[in-house]
């Protein structure tokens, strides 16, 4: 089906604008009454329910619907193991986030980075922040891409004419209610979700039960697609800032375990829903640019009468899921640089106001860098490969002492080979997941040098 040139019903624009108000209304009831710790982190006192569907939602955002849905549409079935891998990663964090909790609390961790400062020093923090504001940029201009996108659809206007409407209402919810504000619509956003995603479930046990089965034929996924889609998923939570802010804001551990448990059985459900749709695109509609594969799968699946609530409701669940990722960018610049090199210790009232001000920012920036750049999976492979260039280095740390010049040198050359791949024109997902074993064995080697190098030198004889 072709969107182009659709107009809204009064229906769909009713609900377009009950979506903004709500968003607009959750951050300004969040900014009441509320102190510095909640505005940054939630107060840290989130609860088990608050922490599943804030993790679930920021995952199942832009980048799972409209992205995810792209690979499926240019990959395949492959894709589903995106999702399974996703699950599994959350059950293998558990015993990571526990002691993280742990050790955030006393800290007062806010970023990922953090974590990096504390473990290494402050060139080791310094790099890991870089990297994940690179990656987190581009993070966000797939939400914005994706919602756009959509939007855009179901609507008839113009690209540009949808970014400039979402970017506005995050920006206002956002800078209004802060952490607080991203949990709230975090879960008014997987409410949307799970209802459309009944509608989807229910339409194809009862009209089209052999086009689902049909779709899930798994004998036409890719062993090396499938293998490198699992390894993303696993080990993507290593690396995602928002699942580690999570873990600092939960009011316990135990919500940190039973909440992960829970996010794995909901990103199995929800990704299900999701690689459906973009199999019913791949199979059916041929030809399209990936980034529109969500749409056209969804008119494929659901009754005409909801082709348009559903798509402005997804639009709904795409734009609530930009607000993470610009909190964690905004967080992330006030606490990883300005805090940590400054001569005099940061308070968290100035703290709070830049983290405010790079909202506002960044919100402008990816408005910017989404008008011209539209390519969702290019965005994606890029950002996994780099990303995953801090892995092998934050799961060592839990588990012995990593020299800083290792850890460095662990990144270093994880940038080099996504640099490769850029210059030589190989940026392709299974290539791009590889920087984390580019990583892992320059982590090894430098580590086992510097080892033998000390210990060589503590057996010298001394001179007389």
């Amino acid at each position: 089906m072709d969107f182009t040139g659709t107009k809204l019903t009064t229906l769909d624009i009713i609900l377009l604008i009950a979506y903004a108000l709500v968003c607009i209304g959750i951050g300004l009831w969040s900014s009441k009454n509320q102190n510095k710790d909640d505005y940054l982190i939630a107060g840290r006192k989130m609860s088990l329910w608050a922490f599943m569907a804030s993790v679930v939602a920021s995952y199942i955002g832009g980048a799972a619907i409209v992205a995810y849905t792209a690979y499926v549409y240019d990959f395949g079935v492959s894709a589903i193991a995106v999702f399974a891998g996703t699950s599994a990663g959350f059950l293998v964090f558990i015993p990571y986030a526990l002691k993280l909790r742990e050790i955030a609390a006393e800290r007062e961790f806010y970023t990922l980075s953090d974590w990096f400062y504390y473990q290494y020093d402050n060139k080791v923090g310094l790099l890991s922040a870089i990297i994940l504001f690179v990656v987190y940029f581009g993070m966000l201009l797939n939400q914005f891409i994706a919602g756009s996108s959509i939007l855009a659809n179901i609507s008839g206007w113009s690209y540009e004419t949808a970014l400039m409407i979402s970017s506005l209402v995050i920006i206002i919810y956002l800078f209004a209610g802060g952490f607080r504000s991203v949990v709230k619509t975090d879960i008014f956003q997987y409410i949307v979700l799970f209802v459309l995603f009944l509608l989807l479930g229910f339409v194809l046990l009862t009209e089209k039960r052999a086009m689902a089965a049909d779709l899930l034929d798994l004998s036409r996924m890719s062993i090396s697609m499938t293998i490198a889609f699992i390894a993303f998923g696993v080990f993507i939570i290593f690396q995602s800032a928002e699942y580690w802010q999570r873990v600092y804001a939960a009011k316990n551990t135990r919500v940190v375990k039973k909440g992960l448990i829970g996010s794995a059985i909901l990103t199995v459900i929800t990704g299900l829903a999701v690689t459906l749709i973009g199999l019913a695109a791949h199979r059916n509609v041929p030809g399209i640019m990936a980034k529109d594969a969500f749409a056209e799968g969804l008119t494929l699946l659901i009754p005409d009468a909801f082709i348009g609530a559903g798509l402005v409701l997804i639009f709904a669940a795409i734009m609530s899921s930009a607000d993470t990722i610009i909190f964690v960018l905004a967080s992330s610049l006030a606490k990883d640089y300005s805090a940590h090199f400054r001569k005099q210790g940061q308070s968290k009232q100035r703290l709070m106001g830049q983290t405010r001000l790079f909202i506002i920012v960044l919100s402008l920036l990816g408005f910017v860098f989404a008008w011209s750049f539209r390519d969702i999976v290019a965005v994606i492979v890029f950002i996994t490969g780099l990303g995953f260039t801090i892995i092998p280095a934050a799961i060592a740390s839990f588990h012995m002492k990593i020299d800083t010049r290792s850890a460095f040198a662990s990144f270093g050359s994880g940038i080099a080979y996504i640099l490769v791949l850029i210059l030589t024109d190989n940026m392709i997902p299974e290539a791009s997941v590889a920087s984390i074993v580019v990583s892992t064995i320059v982590l090894i080697l430098s580590q086992s040098g510097l080892l033998l190098k000390r210990k060589f030198v503590d057996e010298k004889p001394k001179s007389l």
